[in-house]
This record gives C-alpha cells, sequence and structure tokens, in this order.
C-alpha cells in the first residue's frame, strides 16, 4: 500500500487532498479522501489526544484531589463546629448575666420592700413625735418636702412625693406591687427581666427612697430645733420672773445630748495584709445604731422637755386675777399701814373693784385652804406645785373648796371687804416656799404667755 498525494492530471479528481494506493493481487487500487474528510479525521484525533491527557492527569493526579477536597471538609466542619461552641459560649454568658442581673433586680426589690417597710414605720414616728410636739404648741416646720422636682413613678402611691403642710401623716400599708414594682414570690419562673426599663425603675424607686429617709431627717432635726428653742424660751421666761429653773428638775430646761458614734481609731484600720500571729473566727461588723434612731431619739428627749417646760411655764401664776379695768391700790413692799399709818411690809397686791366682782386663778392648781383666815378675812389659796402658791383675800363669797383642782381662768369667789380691810378690793399674794414674792413681776409676765 502506498499513500500519496494525488497528481493533478485530466482524468483526476480535483478536490482530493489525500490519496491512497492499494496494491493486490488482483491489482492496484487508489482511493483518494476530500477535504472535509481530512478535517474531520484530524478533529477526531485531536479529540482521542485530549481525552487520552486529562484521563491519565486525573488517574495520576486522582488520589491528591481527593485528598484535598475531604481536608476541606474537615476544615469546614472544624470551623462550623468552633463556631458553634463560640455562639454556644456567648449564650451562656448572657444567660448567667441575665439570671445574675435578675438576682441582683429580685435582691434589690426585697430591700427596696424592706427599706420602705422601714420607712413608713419611720413616718409613724415623725408623725407621733410632730403630733406630740403640735398639742403642746410647738411650732412646726411649715412644710415637709421630698424631692419636689422629680417626676412621679405611676402605680407608686405610697412614695408621694408631693410637699406636705404641717405635720406628717403616717404612710398607708403599702405592697410591693403599690410601690411600681413587682415582689420576687410572684415573679414568674423564667421570665427575663429587662435590664434597661426594670433597672432604670429600681434605681428611681431607691434615690426617691433616700429622699424621702433625708426629708424625714430633715424634717426631725428642724422639730429637734423647734424644741429647743421652746426650752429656751420656757427657761427665759422663768428666769424673768426670779424663779430658778433647776427648781423644776435638773434636766427639765435642758436639751438633750448629742449621742456620737465611736470612730475607727488608726489601729482598727491599718492594713494587715501580710501580717502573721492573728486571727480568729471570721464575723460580720457589729454596727452601731442608725443616725436617724440616734437623732430620732434625742429629738424626742428634747421635745419631752420642751413639753415639760412649756407645761411647767404654763403652769405658773402669770397674769391678773381680776379684770385690768380695776387699778392697782396698793403695791409690794413697805407702805404706810392704813390702820395705824406707820411702816409696814404689804405682803401682795390691792386690786380697788365693787364688791361681786368675780375673782379668778390665775394659773392651775389645787385648793389647800378655802375660807375665814383673820386678817385675810374669806381667803382662798391655791398651791401650783413646786412650792408656788397664790393667795386672795377680803373676799365677799368663796366659790371653791378645799381640795378641789381648779383651772386658769376658773372663778373661785368674789371681791368683798372682809377682815382687816377699809374698803372693796382684792389682796393677791404670790408666795415660793411660803415667802412672799413680788406679784407684779408675774402680773407684767402676762405679755410671756401669750408669746408662748
Amino acid at each position: 500500500m502506498f499513500i500519496r498525494m494525488p497528481v493533478q492530471g485530466p482524468f483526476a479528481n480535483s478536490d482530493a487532498r489525500l490519496a491512497v494506493m492499494i496494491r493486490s493481487e488482483n491489482g492496484t487500487r487508489l482511493v483518494e479522501f476530500g477535504n472535509r474528510t481530512v478535517i474531520a479525521t484530524v478533529l477526531l484525533a485531536a479529540l482521542f489526544f485530549a481525552w487520552f491527557i486529562v484521563a491519565s492527569f486525573y488517574l495520576v493526579m486522582r488520589d491528591e484531589f481527593v485528598a484535598s477536597y475531604f481536608a476541606g471538609q474537615r476544615r469546614d466542619v472544624h470551623a462550623y463546629e468552633s463556631r458553634i461552641l463560640e455562639l454556644r459560649s456567648r449564650i451562656d454568658r448572657i444567660t448567667a448575666r441575665q439570671l445574675l442581673n435578675q438576682d441582683t433586680i429580685e435582691d434589690r426589690v426585697s430591700t427596696l420592700v424592706a427599706r420602705q417597710a422601714e420607712i413608713e414605720a419611720r413616718q409613724i414616728m415623725v408623725s407621733e413625735l410632730a403630733t406630740k410636739a403640735e398639742t403642746t404648741g410647738i411650732s412646726l416646720p411649715s412644710t415637709f418636702v421630698v424631692a419636689p422636682d422629680a417626676p412621679a413613678v405611676t402605680g407608686s402611691s405610697a412614695l408621694s412625693f408631693a410637699p406636705v403642710k404641717g405635720k406628717p401623716q403616717p404612710l398607708p400599708p403599702t405592697s410591693p406591687q403599690r410601690l411600681g414594682m413587682m415582689a420576687p414570690a410572684v415573679t414568674p419562673p423564667g421570665a427575663a427581666m429587662p435590664r434597661g426599663p426594670m433597672e432604670s425603675v429600681v434605681a428611681e424607686i431607691e434615690r426617691r427612697s433616700a429622699s424621702l429617709e433625708q426629708a424625714q431627717k430633715s424634717y426631725v432635726a428642724h422639730l429637734g430645733e423647734a424644741a429647743e428653742k421652746e426650752i429656751a424660751r420656757s427657761k427665759n421666761a422663768v428666769a424673768a420672773l426670779g424663779i430658778d429653773p433647776g427648781r423644776f428638775g435638773k434636766r427639765t430646761f435642758e436639751v438633750a445630748p448629742l449621742t456620737t458614734i465611736p470612730s475607727f481609731d488608726e489601729f482598727t484600720l491599718r492594713d494587715v495584709s501580710g501580717q502573721t500571729a492573728m486571727g480568729g473566727p471570721l464575723l460580720p461588723v457589729v454596727t452601731g445604731p442608725d443616725t436617724f434612731d440616734i437623732t430620732i431619739n434625742r429629738v424626742e428627749v428634747t421635745v419631752e422637755n420642751a413639753v415639760k417646760a412649756r407645761a411647767i411655764f404654763r403652769s405658773l401664776p402669770i397674769g391678773r386675777p381680776i379684770s385690768e379695768k380695776h387699778e392697782l391700790s396698793s403695791g409690794f413692799g413697805t407702805r404706810l399701814d392704813p390702820f395705824t399709818r406707820s411702816l409696814a411690809q404689804h405682803s401682795g397686791l390691792d386690786f380697788r373693784a365693787p364688791s361681786g366682782t368675780s375673782i379668778k386663778a390665775v394659773a392651775p392648781g389645787k385648793v389647800i385652804e378655802a375660807g375665814y383666815n383673820g386678817g385675810y378675812g374669806r381667803m382662798v389659796e391655791i398651791d401650783h406645785g413646786h412650792g408656788i402658791t397664790t393667795r386672795y383675800a377680803h373676799m365677799s363669797s368663796i366659790a371653791v373648796s378645799e381640795g378641789q383642782r381648779v383651772e386658769k381662768g376658773t372663778v373661785i369667789g368674789q371681791v368683798g371687804s372682809t377682815g382687816r380691810s377699809t374698803g372693796p378690793h382684792l389682796h393677791y399674794e404670790v408666795r415660793i416656799d411660803e415667802d412672799a414674792t413680788d406679784p407684779m413681776r408675774f402680773v407684767k409676765a402676762e405679755r410671756l404667755l401669750a408669746v408662748n
């Protein structure tokens, strides 16, 4: 067989590009191929060669591809597992933080409930103290203001911070719901407590509670100052009458001493870290009484003393036994006796008045004598306590009896001219420990009684 290019001749195929000569016993045969056939053959050969190259590369590199694929899969799985672990850890931290925050909020709410109960108990004490002071005439602080610039909290009626005129009143019974918050016992289990809104509500209530406590302390302090002023005023008024304030008790006109809380000394507060030869059981610090308790106890004693001082001052025989329109006819001290016309000691005051004019007790007390007594004529003597007595003499009639309790202004009899008298008048005496003293000091001191 011979392959040759076709020969151009008059009898040759003009389109032939390849010719194959096949020689056999029967003769020679010539096979010619055209352009299309050649191109198709070349393309088939190229595709076969390409397939051969790819198949050979795959057979050689197949293990590396498989190993790389599975390594990539393992890396992706490891990355996913690491991400899942990280997210799970983050979720655990968030859950733990939420649980801790929930516990913290519940603890703060419980503390607020206990704090509110303590505030209410204190409010009752302050109210009772203010009532006692008010009933005895001690001037109270004009206002009881608690955080007037703070906005109101919905539902917290127990923490009303509007100004309250006069003395404070006890707060009504308060439940946690009325405080605008939920008690821990009724919080649904597993319920997420939002940190933002709940935290702000609890913080606001804590701030208002602190403000109310501060207002209570301020009110008690002002009440104590008013009581101290009352004690000083009564003491000065008693001293102005020439009476020793110590007659009424050693501590009656004294202000309760200020109790100080002992401070830690330098040895107690020094750093003992790293020190040896030290020990002992771990016990909580024993704290002293609260400053509010110290203050209110001191103020309570001061108010008690102020009440006693005011009561003592008002029990003194201050004022006139008859109306001011009746003039004074004779004063206290040395004078010419109306009968002997010689110098004599006059132990009281004489008020000229028509017979039958009402005579009134100048202070509360107990009648220790009511009857005829020599030169006094018909006389009434009243014991006002603490060794102080008053006498009313020359009366035409007596309206009280011995042992009877009388109040200031009680009519005890009428003006007359019985006993050693030159005409209708009232002889009035003030005696301290049986010694006659000038009643004019007590008469003029009536203006002090109006002030007190």
